[in-house]
């Protein structure tokens, strides 16, 4: 492993670590971080196998859980960045803790910046009540950009015209809205306590019209139930975890609407 990028960024007690130099021409960065649903992560993690993209760094703090993760035999760790061609992403395969959240998207978005990044896209999930009931869930789109909330109405997606929203993302659209880089929010209507592939195979139709992806979501339907199995234990620390961020607000209309 190169070590020539170790000190790429080491701030807010989050390190950035490059593995390979990652030299990009105004890269989309995505990031799949655990939320509702699981819809980020399900959806980075399709993206990755889908377009064999190789693994080109990692991100470590001591905020986070003393977890490493196996992937036949080999130890890695658990926050991880993927490459392929301009296409970077931000991939977790743990529960982030409250209070190593917001130093954790501040250092991202700083490394987005210094990759020039030309769109930084959060993709995430909306829990519903009934989503037992939606065949096809809908998705929510939002932007501190004013060119991107005009393509997101332009390509069919639902504006997300008032509410809340708490956690990472959240935090992804309070920085980028002051210092960029411009940024896509993609929410797919969820269920809240289960992981949702449907949900994660929305949001990636809806992402497709915005960057050229040759994406088949047809396999990540299929194998819907394997992957409910699979991140159960994810799912239940990162509800958790969504709770002591109060999430449940983000079901409230703001005050100013009322």
């Amino acid at each position: 492993m190169a070590q020539s990028r170790d000190e790429i960024r080491n701030g807010s007690e989050i390190s950035i670590i490059e593995s390979v130099e990652i030299k990009a021409d105004n890269p989309v960065v995505i990031c799949g971080l655990p939320d509702v649903g699981l819809v980020g992560i399900i959806a980075a993690s399709h993206i990755i196998n889908q377009l064999k993209m190789d693994e080109v760094g990692y991100i470590d703090s001591e905020l986070f859980p003393p977890v490493i993760v196996f992937h036949q035999g080999k130890p890695s760790y658990p926050l991880r960045i993927y490459r392929k061609d301009n296409l970077l992403v931000v991939f977790s395969e743990t529960a982030l803790t409250p209070e190593s959240a917001q130093p954790l998207v501040k250092a991202i978005l700083d490394w987005a910046r210094e990759k020039k990044a030309s769109l930084l896209v959060s993709l995430g999930g909306m829990g519903m009540p009934n989503r037992i009931d939606i065949d096809t869930p809908k998705v929510y789109g939002a932007s501190s950009d004013s060119a991107i909330r005009d393509r997101i109405k332009s390509n069919g997606i639902l504006l997300m015209e008032e509410g809340f929203l708490v956690g990472p993302y959240a935090i992804v659209a309070k920085l980028a809205m002051n210092k960029g880089p411009p940024d896509l929010l993609l929410m797919a209507e969820s269920y809240q306590q289960y992981p949702d592939p449907g949900a994660a195979a929305a949001a990636i139709e809806s992402l497709k019209k915005f960057i050229p992806l040759e994406l088949d979501t047809k396999s990540l339907i299929a194998r819907s139930e394997e992957i409910r199995l699979k991140a159960r234990e994810l799912m239940r620390k990162t509800s958790e975890s969504i709770e002591k961020m109060g999430k449940s607000q983000e079901y409230e209309l703001p005050m100013m609407y009322v």
